[in-house]
């Protein structure tokens, strides 16, 4: 009978493991191995305890949104408040801007008023050089007025 040599290595006789497949990458590896990771670190934990942490590391994140909430809001009526004062404040100075023009447009008007009763005639006549000389100042104080009251109005609109 033939003897059989019975004395082979031991990696001839068992077949070899399967090698890994090549590792997918990308997404598909980064969703694996983070689903991978997340039954690791629960192994070997009880799951009431994981739960618990989780609950306690939520309660805090939720309470320090809910401080920056309240912060947020103090803020929000904080500004509220500075935007009364400034359109109180912005409505005196309108106000005080309108009576200001309206006491301009007063006083032009009354200089128009002196001005027609100056050129009236049969009244005491004035010398033709005074009569030229208040007819100029009275155009550039007219001039000057109107000025005023342009850029009045364009401070009120342009703020």
């Amino acid at each position: 009978m033939e003897e059989k040599n019975l004395s082979a290595p031991q990696a001839e006789i068992m077949p070899a493991a399967p090698e890994e497949p090549a590792k997918k990458t990308g997404l598909m590896r980064g969703a694996r191995d983070f689903i991978e990771n997340t039954f690791n670190s629960l192994k070997g934990k009880d799951l009431n305890q994981a739960v618990e942490e989780f609950t306690s590391d939520m309660t805090l994140v939720i309470e320090g949104l809910s401080e920056d909430m309240n912060a947020l809001q103090r803020a929000e009526e904080k500004l509220s408040a500075q935007m009364t004062i400034l359109e109180d404040d912005l409505s005196k100075a309108d106000d005080a801007q309108k009576a200001e023009i309206d006491a301009l447009r007063r006083e032009l008007s009354d200089m128009n008023k002196r001005m027609k009763a100056l050129e009236k005639p049969g009244k005491k006549e004035m010398k033709p050089g005074i009569t030229a000389l208040l007819k100029q100042v009275t155009w550039i104080v007219g001039i000057f007025c109107s000025a005023w009251v342009i850029v009045t109005l364009l401070k009120l609109i342009g703020g």
